[in-house]
């Protein structure tokens, strides 16, 4: 639902009066979850799992597309809670492919491309509606996350091919270079050119 209601807010963007648009989003918006109001754990699934920054971008895109504050807020604050989750010692230390949950062990592999670029995604989208700092920090942080500033060091992109290595180890990377990590690479890296030169 999360994904499809980003579709349909960029559909929205073009053709304010797309009805099936603004139906699949006013559908997913009355789904969501009431917020939690726990500091420690607000997400609203009891795990951490696959391109999580989805949900809060989708919230916000729905708020944003649909007038609704409450909802864009409730996603601007988990992505804000999920950003500094995502964050240690610095960097990003995202959620392994296995998930996570409040008491998992970090830092926890095999990280994935997608769990990165999900977040610039999400960022680059907050702060399109919102002006707080974090969302550039955000997005430079996944831009680093794939430069080698990471759980284990190693850049996430083979420079000569422009591809995106598949997985971050323990022990270095995954050398395939699938065309969803290459995906994740170039369009975290556009973020993150796109909304530094925004902001100069």
């Amino acid at each position: 639902m999360a994904f499809a209601a980003l579709g349909a807010a960029e559909l929205l963007a073009f053709d304010p009066e797309h009805r099936a648009a603004r139906a699949l989003l006013t559908d997913y918006a009355t789904s969501v979850p009431a917020r939690s109001y726990d500091p420690t754990w607000p997400w609203p699934e009891s795990r951490l799992t696959y391109a999580n920054a989805v949900l809060p971008e989708a919230m916000i895109a729905a708020g944003a597309a649909l007038a609704d504050a409450p909802l864009r807020q409730h996603g601007l604050d988990l992505l804000a809670w999920l950003i500094a989750f995502e964050t240690a010692d610095g960097h990003l230390s995202p959620t392994p492919a296995a998930g996570r949950g409040a008491q998992d062990a970090r830092p926890g592999f095999d990280q994935q491309p997608i769990e990165v670029s999900t977040l610039a995604d999400a960022c680059a989208r907050a702060a399109a509606v919102d002006n707080n700092p974090i969302w550039l920090a955000g997005v430079r942080a996944a831009a680093a996350w794939f430069m080698g500033d990471n759980d284990a060091g190693e850049p996430m992109w083979d420079p000569d091919t422009g591809g995106g290595y598949e997985g971050l180890q323990a022990d270095g990377v995954d050398n395939n270079q699938g065309a969803e990590a290459t995906i994740a690479v170039i369009s975290t890296l556009q973020h993150a050119r796109r909304l530094s030169i925004a902001r100069q």
